[in-house]
């Protein structure tokens, strides 16, 4: 596919999530059959705050991802239209077993299901992997708000590491008081104090001090760490 005025258009127009889902569904259930276990979806999709720039966040549990299966499941992407936005988890029955329970959490909370059920292939999550991935979530975004400070853009690198907070904002409300908020606004009403201030920065316009931003981001991101 041309990348020059036509792929331009390409990656700019919306698609329908619902009608995008169920015809890859479709498309993978006429190549893998009962090997299908669940297709779901996630990401800015599924929160309904998708823009012509989203990824299509594609969850997929074969029950055995090798690599004969993932060139077959390529290759369905491939074919699918506007495939270049496709990306997403895809992983094996037995690897999913055995996969760390704080990474599981966010498949269960953000995943919205096309294709069976995943709660089957799921453990059922405890506070403490609510407060572990929280944690990982915390120190991940510490690392990089540091890192970026001292050798990144500052500007540029800062709407990508508002995003991370976000991710973590919404595990940081749900250990508070065990509710999820999966959207901004949903968030934006469970927060308040420098909370609420990362979520604005968010989605409002950029901080003119970029290194109070910074400051901002990594003093919430250590006292998360502290706490948890």
């Amino acid at each position: 596919m041309s990348r020059v005025l036509p792929g331009i258009f390409w990656r700019c127009k919306m698609i329908e999530i619902g009608s995008w889902t169920r015809e890859f569904a479709q498309r993978l259930r006429a190549e893998f059959g009962p090997r299908l276990l669940f297709m779901g979806y996630q990401g800015s999709y599924a929160r309904g705050e998708a823009t012509p720039e989203s990824d299509i966040d594609i969850v997929t549990i074969l029950d055995k991802a090798d690599i004969a299966g993932l060139r077959r499941y390529r290759s369905v992407v491939g074919a699918m239209p506007q495939s270049g936005l496709a990306c997403g988890f895809i992983c094996g029955r037995r690897e999913l077993e055995n996969w760390p329970r704080y990474d599981l959490l966010s498949l269960a909370l953000d995943t919205k299901p096309v294709v069976g059920e995943l709660a089957p292939y799921l453990p059922e999550f405890t506070d403490g992997d609510r407060r572990e991935a929280l944690r990982i979530g915390a120190a991940n975004l510490y690392h990089a708000v540091c890192h970026t400070y001292l050798y990144g853009d500052l500007a540029g690198a800062l709407p990508g590491l508002l995003k991370s907070a976000f991710f973590c904002l919404r595990l940081w409300a749900l250990v508070r008081d065990g509710g999820y908020r999966a959207t901004r606004a949903e968030l934006a009403g469970a927060l308040s104090g420098r909370e609420r201030r990362i979520l604005d920065m968010l989605a409002g316009p950029r901080p003119d001090n970029v290194g109070e931003a910074y400051s901002l981001l990594i003093d919430w991101s250590s006292e998360v760490l502290r706490q948890t």
